[in-house]
């Protein structure tokens, strides 16, 4: 059954700095090995600042049998950051450490607030609101950016692996079902000559993403379940999570249809799935799985602000490795390598025998073929 490290440390929200927040107390709690002797620290953006503890927070519930302890500390920017210069985009990160725990919160920061407290203009980091975060991670806990981080990650480590036989992490990438960008920005900083796209059906997630990234990537509204609104054989590579892990059947095979129409002939789709025999599910989620191998679970939450078929599917290895087939070459099948929770599949579609021609004179050769025949019909009538 699926499995993650919870490590119980928390700073109170909201993880956001205005112009008013140059000197800003963060306060939160902490597991503590030693209630007598705590061993918490916090640093911000690799500066230690001073921690001063107070007292054991009131665990209770799932918290039971822990021991933590409170703790704040009060920060002047001006000063902690006074002549300092960071990688940009800038984004404020503060890592608090507890024994061998660690966990780091982000702030997005305004540009006055970066005015006045790094001294000089730096580009910064966007960070969409609280309820677009909570739409794309379920969670507005001050980890957005770190989580696509990781994800973008993953899927360059898998092209990565498979670049000896033409995968191409750079090129012409799409994003789809990006949301409010949170893993095209990331990826941007690992392929900044890449040329990216996003895609998604939330139109106010592109309409932030189009606001804030759109020095990173074009984004576009796609229907859900139409056509993608970009030519045949347009991108190198489509990378697609958590996507396929929230669509019934009738809309995942068009999509299918519709990533190979704009995946180049020999380029690679990274996708997720989550195997239904790695979750404790409802016996009768499970009897379907078992039956045919995919698993859609309509009575799941309903995720606010998006269509209410969106809920959460399942597909066996064995599912997608055949139903999947007719549109790609299904090369690996990860298992929980993306998130920790989903598995990775790694397609190609295939080379047609005419692939090599350029797509410009195999469009004049459908052209004319069409013309041939449209003359026969009108001969022999």
């Amino acid at each position: 059954m699926a499995r993650h490290e919870v490590v119980f440390i928390s700073l109170d929200p909201p993880y956001f700095l205005d112009l008013e927040d140059q000197v800003y107390v963060f306060r939160g709690w902490a597991e503590v090995d030693q209630i007598d002797l705590p061993d918490i620290h916090l640093s911000i953006n690799g500066k230690a600042v001073k921690v001063v503890t107070t007292e054991p927070p009131n665990f209770e519930g799932y918290l039971a049998g822990k021991t933590g302890m409170k703790f704040y500390a009060k920060v002047d920017f001006r000063s902690l950051f006074s002549r300092e210069t960071f990688p940009e985009p800038f984004l404020l990160e503060a890592e608090v450490r507890s024994g061998s725990r660690v966990r780091t919160f982000e702030y997005a920061v305004t540009r006055a607030w970066a005015r006045e407290c790094l001294g000089a203009f730096q580009s910064l980091r966007a960070i969409p609101p609280e309820p677009l975060q909570i739409r794309v991670t379920g969670a507005a806990a001050g980890g957005y950016h770190a989580a696509g981080r990781e994800v973008a990650k993953e899927i360059t480590d898998l092209l990565l692996d498979f670049s000896s036989q033409g995968a191409k992490p750079s090129g012409r990438v799409l994003d789809l079902g990006c949301g409010p960008g949170r893993v095209i920005d990331c990826y941007a900083d690992v392929f900044p000559k890449s040329k990216l796209f996003g895609c998604d059906i939330d139109p106010e997630a592109i309409e932030w993403a189009s606001k804030n990234l759109s020095e990173r990537a074009s984004f576009d509204v796609n229907p859900a379940g139409g056509r993608l609104p970009y030519p045949d054989e347009y991108f190198d590579t489509i990378y697609s999570i958590s996507i396929f892990t929230h669509l019934p059947e009738e809309i995942q095979f068009p999509l299918l249809r519709e990533i190979r129409r704009v995946l180049k002939p020999g380029g690679y789709l990274i996708t997720t799935k989550l195997n239904p025999f790695s979750f404790e599910l409802p016996e009768d989620v499970l009897d379907e799985a078992r039956m045919g191998g995919f698993a859609y679970w309509g009575e799941s939450s309903k995720t606010e602000g998006l269509p209410d078929f969106y809920r959460l599917a399942y597909h066996s290895d064995d599912y997608v490795k055949e139903r999947w087939s007719p549109f790609f070459e299904i090369l690996k099948i990860g298992r929980q390598n993306i998130n920790n929770t989903q598995d990775a599949v790694v397609a190609r579609r295939p080379r047609e025998f005419y692939s090599w021609i350029p797509k410009q004179v195999r469009a004049i050769g459908r052209g004319l073929v069409n013309r041939l025949a449209l003359a026969r019909r009108s001969a022999a009538a």
